[in-house]
């Protein structure tokens, strides 16, 4: 454990606060928790762990553009015609989407398994991959607002501190495990949130 894996697991977990009160400020920090991650990973050869935070890096400055201009809140119409007012929303995960991301999700893991476990020295690279792609998944998502994105954590949080902490990370698998019980409070708060089709 060094300053580096302590950093990144104390941004991450102030991330995970300001993502369960639809911050606008939590790409921020997952940008500069991902900046440390990214040493950490490389050097304990979890090199999806590491691609990974490569792709949370570009989600960062993807989330901030999508989340827009400071604002946390939307426009909520409850009825048609109503004056509306200003919330925080969640969004329905359209069907469509749903099963894309599933076959997506399904093809990523058979290919990042395939690369780590033919061309790498990646210790656990079928935990590995899993933790990668269902992480990748569930960050698109909280980028559209999905509340099925909570869900798709509390899986990923659950397998990521396992391998965290198979592999010595024992800060890190810690980490994972906050983000799994805070992963059930974002679903339980955001329930609170009104609901609307995009």
């Amino acid at each position: 454990m060094d300053w580096i894996e302590v950093t990144g697991a104390i941004t991450g977990f102030v991330y995970v606060i300001l993502e369960i009160r639809q911050k606008r400020a939590m790409w921020i920090v997952g940008a500069l928790s991902a900046l440390m991650y990214i040493v950490v990973f490389f050097k304990s050869s979890l090199h999806a762990a590491a691609i990974l935070q490569f792709y949370y890096l570009f989600v960062s400055f993807y989330g901030w553009v999508e989340w827009g201009g400071g604002k946390k809140t939307e426009r909520y119409y409850k009825n048609e015609g109503d004056l509306g007012m200003d919330c925080e929303i969640t969004v329905r995960l359209p069907l469509m989407r749903a099963l894309i991301s599933i076959i997506a999700g399904f093809a990523g893991f058979l290919t990042v398994h395939y690369i780590l476990k033919n061309y790498s020295d990646d210790p656990f690279p079928v935990l590995d991959s899993f933790v990668a792609v269902l992480s990748m998944l569930a960050t698109w998502w909280v980028s559209k607002k999905h509340i099925e994105n909570w869900l798709l954590w509390i899986v990923a949080d659950m397998a990521a501190a396992l391998l965290f902490f198979w592999q010595g990370l024992y800060a890190t698998a810690i980490l994972y495990i906050v983000y799994m019980i805070a992963a059930v409070a974002g679903y339980i708060h955001w329930r609170k949130f009104p609901v609307v089709l995009k």
